[in-house]
């Protein structure tokens, strides 16, 4: 798609990196940093002011910060003070409330919802229709499959809260529910439609209403292939591509 720069608003205090294409129809506010090579398309929002913005005459927007070689597909909205890794690529219709803090090379599909304060780690995959809540944990190579929800209300409504952690390379399938204050530990797999009520142990098979655990993830076999660890088997896109991710974690600090 070729842009036709038509009604673009950009604020005065936005600051563009080199060979930054900007769609129609696009409003970035002050205090915007766009990375090189980024592409943000049509009618989007970057800087969204929070609710002050409308009652306070001194209201001053909080930096927002996108990296490198991202792409922002249209009607995104993006409010202020988030800040956003290198290469990360949305679906249509994302909406990322304040202050959220996203690694490099992360995606995030149609229709997802960040409420505000979340981390993500890098190369994290929230699909279409995921919806994280406030203050919310999510770790480096996570996957998250459309129609999932995290929650934060223990005794809703309330001001009880206490919101989830998602550790690295666990995978959540579709349509589930992660309850309040839940950890889910790491290179977990939670099945589909399963409502995790409590907190789940590394390498672990939950599955359920409410969620139970089922076995370890590393005995999973099929035609006596071992499917799990899922980095082992799956490398499109991972930084451990063409390497294999057994060579890939000797050169890093950690597992």
């Amino acid at each position: 798609m070729k842009f036709n720069n038509k009604y673009q608003v950009l604020g005065s205090k936005v600051k563009f990196g080199k060979n930054v294409r900007i769609g129609d129809n696009t409003i970035i506010y002050d205090n915007t940093i766009i990375g090189n090579d980024t592409i943000i398309a049509n009618d989007c929002v970057i800087g969204e002011p929070s609710s002050d913005y409308y009652y306070n005459e001194n209201y001053t927007n909080k930096t927002t910060q996108i990296g490198d070689n991202c792409l922002i597909r249209s009607h995104a909205i993006i409010y202020n003070g988030n800040s956003i890794g290198n290469n990360l690529s949305t679906g249509h219709r994302i909406m990322l409330r304040e202050n959220n803090n996203i690694g490099n090379n992360c995606k995030i599909g149609n229709y997802t919802e960040l409420h505000g304060h979340v981390r993500i780690g890098n190369y994290s995959n929230l699909h279409s229709s995921v919806c994280i809540v406030e203050n919310a944990n999510i770790g480096n190579f996570v996957w998250i499959a459309p129609g999932t929800i995290l929650t934060n209300d223990i005794t809703p409504p309330s001001n009880n809260r206490k919101s989830p952690i998602v550790d690295d390379y666990t995978f959540i399938a579709v349509n589930c529910v992660i309850l309040p204050g839940v950890r889910i530990g790491k290179h977990c797999l939670i099945g589909a439609s399963t409502l995790v009520t409590k907190d789940v142990e590394d390498y672990s098979v939950c599955l359920g209403t409410p969620g139970k655990f089922i076995k370890d993830i590393r005995d999973i076999e099929i035609k006596n292939i071992k499917h799990y660890p899922w980095p082992n088997n799956f490398e499109q896109g991972m930084p451990w591509e063409g390497i294999g991710y057994e060579n890939w974690i000797k050169t890093q600090n950690n597992d």
